[in-house]
């Protein structure tokens, strides 16, 4: 998984000292959740039984279908973690 992405969010910067402090409840973001504890394999089960479909002109880095999954779940449900939406309404598919 990569360091740093675009469109996931864990918190307000306001808050940093408080996020660093208490750390990130993972419970309260699942797609964080599925990457760090599953993986793309888990994230992409999960995006799967939310209706998501695999690009048939396929993908040319696992980072590229991670983008792809996040844009399904951040346009079709509320993940606060997958912000600013405006990131995914750009993207083209």
């Amino acid at each position: 998984m990569c360091l740093v992405c675009g469109g996931i969010s864990l918190g307000d910067c306001r808050e940093l000292d408080k996020l660093l402090k208490e750390g990130i409840d993972t419970e309260q973001y699942p797609v964080l959740e599925f990457l760090m504890d599953e993986n793309l394999k888990g994230l992409y089960q999960f995006a799967k039984d939310l209706g998501y479909m695999e690009s048939q002109e396929g993908y040319f880095s696992k980072c590229h279908l991670c983008m792809d999954i996040r844009r399904h779940l951040a346009l079709k449900g509320e993940f606060k973690e997958l912000r600013p939406m405006e990131f995914y309404l750009h993207l083209e598919q």
